[in-house]
Formats: C-alpha cells, structure tokens, sequence
C-alpha cells in the first residue's frame, strides 16, 4: 500500500516572499497546477513516509536537533524553470554551505536510528512552485536566501496539506552576511 504520511525537514518561505515569489511564475498552461504560496518550501531531507500519523517522530527529531541545532546556510537561488513534472526555483552557483547544513542534520537524525529516504542522487535545493505540464523559458531570479528557521512538516501525500510539527531558530551563518547581500525585496511600486 502507498504511504499517505510524508514526514520531513526543510526550510518555510515567509508569506511575503512567497507571494513575490509566486508573482514571478510565467503563464504556464491548463494542465500546470500551481501549488498555494503558503505551501513553498525547500524540503532538506524525507525522514518517513507512513499510513497513519507517525506518533512519536516529533520526540525523536527534537531529541536527534537538541537544543543547539545547526548555523543556517545562505543559499542562492537564480531563476526559474520548467522541469517535466512542473516548475521550480533552482539554484545558482555554490551550494557548499546547504551541504554541509545538511550533512550536520543528517549526522545528527543518525544519532537517534532515522535516515533520510529519497537522496540517492544527493540534495539538489530548489523550491517546487507547482505541478503538471509546463513549457516556459528560464526565468533569471537572483536571490540569495538564508532561512531562519528548521521546520518538521507532516504532509498529506497527494492533497498539498502540510502540518508545521515542530520548528527550530537556525544561530546565523558561521559566514557573516554583509548588508547588501540582505534578503529585502523590493520596493513597492505603486501607480501614480
């Protein structure tokens, strides 16, 4: 039987930047389902995939985190593009310190017997922006995001509803950011 739970650990994109984000997706035809802006995150690693609500993973993660979990990683991202089964926001340039974020998380959820599911190929960070087909040229979108807070998310497979389980605050890069290199989004334009 098919799993209906999907437990996993990532990175939430805060309302407003998924809506400037969602702003930037190209027409993409009938048969594209673009997925709720409420919903984009970038998934670190899956940890278990179940049939029914998985009681004690909770426990397990936050005692495998501590209470001193992993500096945040600044990730860039560049443009969006269409992929066969959908759209996503893919990255651009070096992914050296995501890696190593994920490899301490990893180290760690080994301390407590959970592996990660699905990483076969090694972690590629994008954000999924929706579903189906789609045929777009790449759109260029530099944005160099550092996110603030580690979220275990219970998916419903198949019905786009996520449940934020549990949520750790990330210390800052061990690399410090300079001022102009600050996720801001633009100013508004307003019309005259």
């Amino acid at each position: 039987m098919e799993p209906i739970f999907r437990y996993f650990l990532g990175f939430q994109v805060a309302a407003d930047r998924a809506g400037w984000l969602a702003r930037r997706l190209p027409p993409t035809g009938d048969m594209f389902a673009q997925m709720k802006p409420h919903l984009y995150h970038l998934t670190l690693c899956t940890i278990a995939e179940t049939m029914l609500p998985h009681p004690f993973l909770r426990q397990r993660v936050a005692a495998a985190l501590g209470d001193d979990p992993p500096a945040a990683a600044a990730i860039p991202f560049g443009r969006i593009v269409a992929r066969d089964r959908g759209a996503a926001l893919i990255t651009v340039g070096g992914v050296g310190a995501i890696h190593t974020l994920y490899e301490s998380v990893v180290a760690r959820l080994a301390a407590q017997g959970i592996e990660p599911l699905h990483r076969k190929s090694g972690l590629r960070p994008h954000i999924t922006l929706g579903y189906g087909e789609c045929d777009f040229d790449p759109v260029l979108l530099a944005w160099s995001w550092t996110p603030h807070n580690l979220v275990l998310v219970e998916s419903h497979i198949g019905h786009r509803r996520h449940r934020v389980l549990q949520s750790w605050m990330l210390p800052p890069p061990a690399q410090g950011l300079f001022d102009f290199m600050a996720d801001e989004l633009p100013p508004i334009r307003r019309a005259a």
